[in-house]
């Protein structure tokens, strides 16, 4: 290496500082705040995909690779056939596979175990847009879900699209703290009816 480099001075950093991202500090979210706020718009955000026929040894280390839980599951011209998450490859479904197929794990593949979409819980984005946190994480702890998509309809010809994602986990992370806890549950949602009346 060239020797004309002189050393940098150095600072030490003071405990408990925030980090800085693309749209400047991240402030924690609260029940009130918009629902868009947590969503994960896929507008900005490439989702991440994979093929059904891949194996989910691949989708896991994919979900791995790309921080997510999620992957969208695609046909051969990337129309969305379903979703496969983290806890459906490392839950017993593929397990209950194995045993009762008699076949390797390593030959499970994405569509055996994913949730193909007709099945998917699922928003319209103009109900997202007139809602407040408070309401998408009642919306999941009713139906038991950890994820939601958000589809989106042209009001002309009925088109939809996928246009985002609600997750339990990111949500978490944005709030501070985890938001199934029964705690949290009952606090929020009478927060939320409270100041909307």
């Amino acid at each position: 290496m060239n020797n004309n480099f002189k050393v940098l001075s150095r600072v030490t950093p003071r405990a408990g500082i925030p980090c800085r991202t693309p749209g400047g500090l991240t402030p924690l979210v609260h029940a009130e705040d918009p629902a868009i706020s947590v969503m994960t718009d896929f507008s900005e955000v490439t989702p991440v995909t994979i093929e059904p026929g891949l194996s989910i040894e691949l989708a896991l280390r994919k979900m791995k690779e790309s921080g997510v839980r999620l992957l969208l599951v695609t046909d051969r011209v990337d129309n969305i056939e379903g979703i496969i998450t983290s806890y459906d490859i490392q839950g017993e479904w593929p397990l209950r596979l194995v045993q009762e197929q008699a076949i390797a794990y390593a030959d499970i593949r994405v569509h055996m175990l994913m949730t193909p979409l007709d099945q998917v819980m699922a928003m319209d984005m103009l109900t997202v847009l007139g809602a407040r946190v408070g309401h998408i994480i009642s919306t999941l702890r009713d139906d038991e879900s950890r994820y939601s998509l958000v589809i989106e309809t042209d009001q002309d010809n009925g088109y939809q699209t996928i246009r985002g994602l609600f997750s339990i986990a990111n949500i978490s992370k944005l709030m501070g703290y985890d938001v199934m806890d029964v705690e949290f549950a009952a606090h929020s949602v009478a927060e939320v009816h409270r100041k909307l009346g």
